[in-house]
């Protein structure tokens, strides 16, 4: 057995020799004996090496092996034929209590698939589950044959089929391993280069460095969000990038900033996040046993009922944490979770890491601060561009760059030989081993997207969040309705007492035309106001989330539809209030009345603003750039909207203005309103006085919603997928 193409049994790893393992049969029993190979095969549950070519007897009838070290791919040697059953039956396979094989995940359907075993063959089936069944790491479609020593997942957990049984997997300490990862843009440059770790379950590892060192680029490429442009990442010896369709559930990611919305309860962000995580046949009272699972694990049970806004630096910290382990991830990973924390939180955090760990999972933690490193069991130090330039105990990182504290080793590290130093040092050999120079990394798949599932039941779930966002933040509910209570008292200060009626008029278009400038502009205004933030200021939130499923689509809709009702409704009440004792227009073109033909109007502008600074939200880059852009654009609508002077027939700004919603909303008023009714001349097509010209202007309005909608969609799309170093 081994990697050569002729072997017996051929297995593509590169941790395995060519001629890696011979078996044979003497005397009535089984043996085996290593090859002389490169990295050793090792006997799983001793966690001893065969040394040389001894042969070994299998005396219990089988024996599992693991070859190319620890972390290498597990070799099942059995004497025993796979036993059939005598009839067809069928298992069940899910979370629930009633199924034939119960899987204690919270991300397995209750039930989610099922095997159809007969006397001569085995068959999988996903049963419509929520995250999908795999069959060594492929999703199942329609019938899957099992074939013995076939790896099922489930989840975050996978089975055995030994050919008659499904099992969980035999008890060991699963090894987390990245071999060779290197990082290149497209110009050659290397931000990340030549990276090995190896760490088994229960282990903590703090990784630090200077600024420029590939920190953030190492996250990207051990969690496959942004797989290596070369090189390895393994979990129990399966490709996390091969696998990733599957292997993804094994992980979380913590990163720098909240991911959470902090006007809500502990509580009530948790239930929303479990509600887009776990599979839609969790019920409420499972959510909320899990929830509180998660909060006991991160010392939060007292704190549940309190909003996350108030919560310190560190619990805030491990609200964020709680919620990657609502899907119990087996590797968690965390971008900078002590920054901007005191000592004394810093080390709580740490502390509460340490435990995570201590459950049975790899934690690791990329920090700046160096108080509380004495909690990890391994730390990685990377130099600039990537480099490693030690990994170990902490306790042996001071010692091996010969100062005695950090700030002299970070001083160190500008000298760029302590990698090659590392790369000779006993230290490599312990704590990573070393492999082969034969041994080149293979390029790395880009990482599959997540599967979008149940977005109907996302949207909602998400109506219903943005909706108690609202709810929750005070400040923001007086504005809401003071802005348009403002803007009304605004718009009484202009004289004339005609309203919008042409008869009180008596020929006075300018005051009508005022007011309708007023009402529309502000409608704009409102619009813009309360959207041009919205995309940007929660993109961590919808990084990580669209990371493990969230729809894109249902994530832009619920924002248009919660933002887009309350626009509405302060549009409205902004007309209302605006024409309060002032006479409204003469007659309605299509809804019997005038002055509600007239709010429908600058509401649907108001809707139409909101999508369209949706657009410049998910572009931005940052909160700063959205008020330049929000003046500009009220402006813009102040300028060309028709009302100021005439638009029509002035070639380039009658083109421009097609691009504005207070264009066709002024028009869409002004035919309301009468401006051309004879004998006043006419000045503009879109302002003809008939029911006609009035739906004209609102289906124009309709139709850049809807471009404005796909531009969103497309910016927010960019926003999350942009990698400059790709």
């Amino acid at each position: 057995m081994g990697r050569d193409p002729r072997a017996d049994i051929r297995l593509d790893d590169e941790r395995v020799s060519r001629e890696h393992v011979r078996l044979w049969h003497r005397d009535g029993a089984w043996w085996v004996a290593d090859q002389a190979s490169r990295n050793g095969t090792w006997v799983v549950g001793t966690d001893q090496a065969i040394d040389g070519p001894v042969p070994v007897p299998l005396l219990s009838g089988s024996l599992r092996l693991r070859l190319g070290g620890l972390d290498g791919p597990e070799l099942l040697l059995s004497t025993e034929p796979p036993r059939q059953p005598a009839t067809q039956r069928v298992l069940t396979i899910g979370r629930s209590r009633s199924c034939d094989v119960v899987v204690n995940d919270p991300l397995a359907s209750r039930h989610h698939a099922t095997a159809e075993i007969g006397e001569q063959h085995a068959v999988l089936r996903d049963a419509g589950s929520f995250n999908g069944t795999f069959l060594n790491g492929d999703r199942v479609h329609g019938d899957a044959p099992l074939r013995p020593g076939d790896l099922i997942g489930i989840g975050s957990t996978t089975l055995t089929w030994d050919g008659a049984h499904l099992a969980m997997r035999a008890p060991q300490r699963p090894v987390f391993s990245a071999r060779h990862l290197e990082v290149t843009t497209k110009t050659g440059a290397h931000l990340m280069d030549d990276v090995s770790i190896t760490v088994p379950a229960g282990t903590l590892v703090g990784v630090i460095g200077p600024s420029g060192a590939g920190k953030s680029t190492l996250l990207g490429a051990l969690t496959g969000l942004r797989p290596a442009t070369r090189g390895h990442v393994t979990w129990n010896g399966r490709d996390l990038y091969a696998e990733y369709a599957q292997l993804r559930f094994l992980v979380g990611l913590v990163p720098q900033e909240d991911i959470l919305h902090r006007q809500l309860t502990v509580r009530r962000a948790l239930q929303f996040a479990a509600r887009l995580r776990l599979p839609p046949d969790t019920s409420a009272a499972e959510r909320d046993e899990r929830v509180n699972q998660v909060l006991a694990e991160v010392d939060l049970t007292k704190q549940i009922d309190q909003r996350i806004d108030s919560l310190s630096g560190g619990q805030r910290k491990r609200t964020s944490i709680a919620l990657e382990l609502l899907t119990a991830p087996q590797l968690l990973f965390l971008d900078e979770p002590t920054s901007g924390l005191d000592p004394g939180l810093d080390k709580q955090v740490m502390g509460s890491l340490r435990s995570l760990a201590d459950a049975g999972r790899v934690v690791l933690v990329v920090t700046h601060s160096v108080l509380a490193l004495d909690e990890c069991d391994r730390v990685l130090v990377l130099a600039r561009g990537g480099r490693v330039a030690f990994f170990g105990p902490p306790a042996d990182v001071l010692p091996f760059f010969g100062v005695d504290n950090y700030p002299a080793a970070f001083a160190a590290l500008e000298d760029q030989t302590w990698v090659g130093r590392y790369a000779r040092s006993p230290a490599r050999d312990a704590y990573v081993g070393r492999t082969a120079s034969a041994e080149v990394p293979v390029p790395a798949a880009d990482a599959p997207p997540p599967p979008r599932a149940a977005p109907v039941r996302q949207l909602w779930t998400l109506i219903q969040r943005n909706v108690a966002v609202v709810a929750a933040d005070r400040l923001f509910v007086v504005l809401l309705v003071g802005m348009p209570m403002l803007l009304a008292l605004m718009a009484h200060a202009f004289p004339g007492r005609a309203g919008l009626s042409l008869r009180e008029a008596q020929g006075d278009l300018h005051q009508v035309q005022q007011r309708l400038v007023v009402l529309v502009v502000g409608a704009a205004l409102m619009g813009t106001a309360l959207s041009v933030r919205e995309l940007v200021v929660e993109r961590p939130i919808y990084r990580r989330e669209r990371a493990v499923g969230l729809s894109p689509g249902a994530y832009l809709l619920s924002k248009v539809v919660v933002l887009g009702v309350l626009v509405a409704c302060q549009c409205v009440l902004f007309t209302m209030l605006a024409l309060l004792g002032l006479p409204g227009p003469d007659e309605a073109r299509v809804l019997g009345n005038g002055r509600v033909e007239v709010a429908v109007a600058v509401a649907a502008v108001g809707v139409t603003m909101t999508v369209a600074a949706l657009v410049i939200s998910a572009a931005a880059t940052s909160t700063e750039q959205t008020m330049p852009a929000l003046v500009a654009l009220v402006m813009a609508q102040l300028i060309l909207c028709g009302g100021l002077f005439e638009i029509a027939g002035r070639t380039g700004l009658e083109q421009a203005s097609w691009l504005l919603p207070a264009r066709f909303g002024y028009a869409a008023t002004a035919v309301t309103v009468g401006l051309q009714e004879p004998p006043a001349p006419e000045v503009d097509p879109l302002f003809e006085p008939t029911a006609e010209q009035w739906l004209v202007d609102l289906g124009l309005l309709g139709v850049q919603a809807l471009v404005f909608l796909a531009l969103a969609a497309w910016a927010l799309h960019r926003s999350v997928t942009r990698q400059p170093w790709r």
